[in-house]
């Protein structure tokens, strides 16, 4: 155990004492001065403690990985941690942070092993042979074979030769509680080490978002924390310098418009500048795809590279893309990320203006952390959350079904989540900023950025871009568009197009159509490619949705700035129909007495 004294007899800092960390460890991992509560912390870690770190992101709890590791190395004592994260994007991000201090430091999950496997390397046998200082893992990689075996050789008293642990991290502990992907029930089940390793080495938990009480006591139990034989660090959850703006949908999100969001590209828009950086956080992929896809139809025709502007962010991405959009993220050529709660634990991005939240999240702590995104960097930013109207609670009741349907879901959503009823249903007097306070424990401060209620303009800009953009594309749409066709054969419904087969294969029919089309349509235009006349973007919406094209109305709807629809709008439609009518055969043979799942429609 180290000595509480500050100065060793030779009058330097004593090893694990408060000024050590401040003299010696800070500079090693580029910092000025550690914090006083990393200081205490890092002390305690020194003396083989467990600690816990509950502060919001951006305030330096991931540096409690790296402190107690160098503090080691630089003890001259060998050192060998192992930190669980919820994605690999963000192992990789771990390990390359570490890496940047100065320790020698891995990501471990499937694909690294394969890869380094496929160049003649066992990443376990270095880890084993004591070359890394650090070890960063999903936690469903902790009952693989490779990990359960490493794990064997670290049980007291067993005379493998290998490289010890001495620290194990927990990052976004929260998880825990929250159950229902793959990687949450693995957090569920990490507590079950803590009996097959040496219990002198020390656990950290650290986590952005847990009410202080039950809750936390049970996430530190379900980890094998012991109340009392730890120390815990305590913050602030509220973020002062974001805006917290709820609302209610205005339209519909049932098709592929979002008008609510439309204001995240200013109209007339010719820079790159006046597209705030935002992430967008969807219920689902597919949901994820189609705000994306909306968002670039927004987007100025000419520009360069106007594909990688707004980019869709999720889980079966591979790795190697997921990197790619982070970095042109970070640089700024990527604006705006669109994708599931895998934003959350999956990037480290510090000057986000704008989190916009689609949906009602599970549960407060999730609403937090997708919230704590933004303005990491101090800077004022903006978390705007849409939900259903169904959520706003009512004065007067009409006794309709519909009334009393939702009615139940909210009596439903005050018994099981009475803090997101609140949030949702706010007042100035009970803002979303106090909702939160209470719930985390945090005394209420009111700041000068709180929220849509003490600042009630801080939603004007956003109504006025909605406004215009509803204004111009419902100019842009040709009076063809919204005319209901007459064809008496015409279908009420078809089935969804099938992705492996259909897709493609009405793909390649619009392209021959397009092609074929638009000599006879560009005119005197002869330079222009005929992507200009139905533009890919526009081809890939019409082929994954051609299902819903029954009519001309319908296909109007579908590409509403498609500009040529008036002169061969019914040509594609008859297209389009003749397509269809194939696809439905196909189904007819293939799929005869399989119900086709109407969310997936």
């Amino acid at each position: 155990m180290a000595s509480n004294q500050e100065q060793s007899p030779t009058g330097k800092p004593q090893p694990g004492s408060p000024l050590w960390f401040q003299d010696v460890i800070a500079p090693k991992l580029g910092y000025t001065a550690l914090k006083d509560w990393q200081v205490t912390l890092a002390c305690a870690m020194f003396n083989k403690e467990d600690v816990v770190c509950i502060a919001p992101t951006g305030s330096g709890k991931s540096a409690l990985l790296h402190i107690p590791l160098m503090a080691a190395k630089t003890a001259n004592q060998r050192v060998l941690g192992m930190s669980v994260a919820p994605t690999k994007s963000l192992c990789d991000d771990q390990a390359r942070a570490a890496t940047d201090r100065g320790l020698k430091a891995i990501a471990i999950y499937s694909d690294s092993l394969r890869a380094a496997s496929a160049k003649g390397r066992d990443l376990m046998q270095e880890i084993n042979d004591d070359q890394w200082d650090l070890f960063i893992l999903p936690p469903e990689l902790l009952h693989s074979d490779e990990i359960n075996k490493f794990i064997q050789h670290q049980t007291p008293g067993s005379s493998t030769k290998t490289a010890r642990l001495d620290l194990i991290f927990i990052d976004e502990c929260h998880l825990v509680r929250e159950h229902g992907d793959d990687f949450r029930k693995a957090y569920s089940r990490i507590g079950q080490l803590r009996g097959r390793l040496d219990f002198r080495i020390p656990w950290v938990a650290v986590m952005a978002t847990l009410p202080d009480g039950k809750i936390t006591d049970a996430v530190l139990d379900s980890l094998g924390f012991e109340k009392g034989h730890y120390v815990m660090h305590r913050m602030r959850v509220d973020v002062p310098n974001i805006q917290y703006i709820p609302r209610f949908f205005n339209h519909s999100i049932s098709g592929s418009t979002f008008f609510d969001i439309s204001w995240v590209i200013p109209v007339g828009t010719h820079s790159l500048d006046h597209i705030k950086k935002t992430v967008i956080f969807c219920e689902t992929i597919k949901l994820a795809c189609s705000v994306a896809e909306f968002l670039e139809t927004l987007m100025p025709a000419d520009w360069e590279d106007r594909g990688k502007i707004i980019m869709p962010f999720y889980s079966l991405l591979s790795n190697e893309y997921r990197g790619v959009y982070i970095d042109a993220y970070r640089k700024g050529t990527t604006r705006v990320l669109v994708g599931t709660d895998t934003l959350t634990c999956g990037m480290d991005v510090v000057d986000i203006e704008d989190v916009i939240i689609i949906g009602l999240p599970p549960t407060p702590e999730r609403l937090s952390q997708q919230i704590g995104r933004a303005g990491r960097n101090g800077q004022p930013a903006r978390a705007v959350v849409y939900v259903p109207r169904r959520v706003r609670i009512r004065d007067g009741r009409n006794g309709a079904k519909k009334e009393t349907k939702d009615d139940a879901y909210r009596n439903k959503l005050k018994q099981d989540k009475p803090e997101l009823l609140h949030w949702f249903n706010a007042s100035p007097e009970f803002c979303p900023r106090s909702v939160f306070c209470g719930y985390y424990g945090d005394e209420f401060r009111l700041v000068s950025n709180c929220c849509i209620h003490h600042c009630p303009d801080a939603y004007d800009s956003c109504t006025e871009e909605i406004g215009k953009w509803l204004k111009a594309l419902q100019k842009d749409v040709p009076p063809a568009a919204t005319t209901e066709t007459t064809d008496k054969e015409d279908k009420p419904t078809h089935h969804i197009i099938d992705k492996t087969v259909m897709y493609p294969a009405a793909r390649r029919i619009i392209r021959q159509w397009v092609e074929k089309t638009w000599p006879t349509a560009q005119g005197e235009d002869t330079l222009t490619p005929a992507t200009a006349f139905l533009p890919e973007h526009l081809q890939e919406r019409l082929c994954s949705q051609m299902h819903v094209v029954t009519n001309a109305k319908k296909l109007g709807e579908l590409l509403p700035e498609w500009h040529y629809f008036k002169e061969h709008g019914k040509a594609l439609f008859k297209v389009c129909k003749q397509v269809l009518r194939v696809f439905d055969d196909i189904w007819k043979e293939r799929e005869r007495g399989i119900t086709i799942d109407e969310e997936a429609e």
